[in-house]
């Protein structure tokens, strides 16, 4: 079936000023947020915008002598393709790029990057980076399972605040991975004259939000602007909350590999929907998010903590590095996971099997 790569052969001819950016488009901003923009804006003056088609240049000048710009397993490398792909179509080339922020700090256990994309009509795309390779990220995913407000987070208000606005300027809002949670909850707690530009706002396979959050004035007042998109058999996109009004996208890949946008199929504009989740995802949706959702804020904390304790035991400090030990980290973590309360292991083992794309044993209580 199409995907992303064939959208670019269908409609890379029309400008952007002919056909406005749809969610196909808004898959493509926030993938290209992935890409390490660090060399490029570092060589310009504070402030200055650079074209998407500059960029490239730049970007590949500096990295292709080296070939340093693997981005790990679940970030595929197929971004960079795609970076010098659109770097070589029409509706994308002429885009302008500027505000790139990228900011890590382990010893917060943060991570937080953004750009935004300036169109040919004035509108901008604010695209925020996802989750990483690094367990880092992951973790940090989990623990907005506890947290009422991660840094990550509160970066993405000020990202948007601090956006210069025009009376007519509008904005959409995006991310893939944690970056549509950056994206759902920075909206959320922008300045109201901030969130009245805002025209829409895309969550691509991120985790959701606390009850509370979904109640709040704030957020009910952007959800029609909100477009949940998660592919068929999704883990990331089910954790926690979205009041339930996610899309279901069918994906051409198995297991965790679904949470790569260039799988997502597309036809025409959009992406193509399924009526339901696969049984995997059925049973991500009825069970760890049950659970996750069983445990108060100490028991989350405790079992986030316990099982990156455990992940992070196998010597490995990223995603890439746990697959590459495979099947031993699979066996080593499943060993120590014996340790754990009974529905804590089933929920850890669970999650394991779904980062190396196994069936697992865990059936919902009755």
């Amino acid at each position: 079936m199409p995907s992303i790569q064939d959208y670019l052969d269908w409609r890379g001819d029309v400008p952007a000023t002919k056909d406005n950016i749809n969610e196909v488009d808004n898959m493509i901003f926030c993938l290209l947020s992935y890409v390490n923009f660090e060399k490029v804006f570092e060589t310009l003056p504070a402030g200055q915008s650079v074209t998407l088609r500059e960029a490239a240049k730049e970007y590949f000048f500096t990295y292709d002598q080296s070939k340093a710009h693997p981005l790990g397993l679940i970030v595929p490398t197929d971004i960079i393709t795609l970076f010098r792909r659109l770097a070589e179509t029409p509706r994308y080339q002429s885009l302008v790029l500027g505000g790139y922020v990228n900011e890590v700090c382990t010893e917060r256990e943060m991570q937080f990057s953004a750009i935004t994309i300036h169109l040919p009509d004035g509108c901008i795309f604010v695209a925020f980076r996802g989750t990483d390779d690094t367990l880092v990220g992951w973790k940090e995913d989990l623990k907005l399972s506890y947290l009422d407000e991660v840094p990550s987070q509160t970066k993405a208000a000020a990202y948007l605040n601090a956006i210069p606005l025009q009376d007519d300027t509008l904005i959409y809002v995006g991310g893939h991975s944690k970056g549509g949670n950056l994206a759902g909850w920075g909206a959320t707690h922008a300045r109201p004259d901030v969130q009245a530009h805002i025209a829409h706002i895309y969550s691509n396979d991120g985790p959701g939000f606390s009850d509370t959050m979904l109640q709040s004035q704030a957020y009910l007042a952007l959800a029609d602007r909100i477009t949940y998109l998660i592919p068929q058999s999704s883990l990331v996109g089910l954790l926690l909350s979205n009041d339930g009004k996610y899309q279901i996208v069918k994906s051409r890949s198995l297991g965790v590999f679904q949470h790569n946008g260039l799988s997502w199929e597309v036809m025409g504009s959009r992406f193509v929907r399924q009526e339901k989740l696969t049984s995997r995802g059925v049973h991500t949706d009825t069970v760890v998010r049950d659970r996750i959702q069983g445990m108060n804020k100490d028991e989350r904390r405790a079992f986030v903590e316990m099982f990156f304790e455990v992940l992070t035991a196998t010597g490995a400090t990223t995603l890439t590095e746990l697959a590459n030990g495979y099947p031993r980290n699979a066996i080593v973590m499943v060993k120590a996971f014996q340790s754990f309360e009974k529905e804590k292991k089933e929920m850890a083992v669970y999650l394991v099997s779904k980062l190396f794309d196994i069936r697992p044993p865990l059936k919902k209580d009755t």
